[in-house]
């Protein structure tokens, strides 16, 4: 089963402890360790989906190197 995930940029604002928050991106993907192997590893990603029991899942993430 494909899930659908939105995926949002975070990026660091320089000198405070603020994200700015990029524009939502829809991904599928069959997981969510499948999903980060998809995005860049040095950055870091706000996810919300839902899982197979259909709770709303939020959730901060980094991307995963292919290795």
């Amino acid at each position: 089963m494909k899930y659908t995930y939105k995926v949002q940029e975070l990026t660091p604002i320089p000198q405070e402890d603020h994200f700015a928050v990029g524009e939502t991106k829809e991904m599928e993907a069959m997981s969510l360790k499948k999903l980060q192997r998809k995005l860049d590893a040095k950055k870091e990603y706000h996810i919300e989906y839902r899982n197979k029991k259909d709770h709303f899942i939020s959730t901060t993430i980094r991307g995963r190197n292919n290795g």
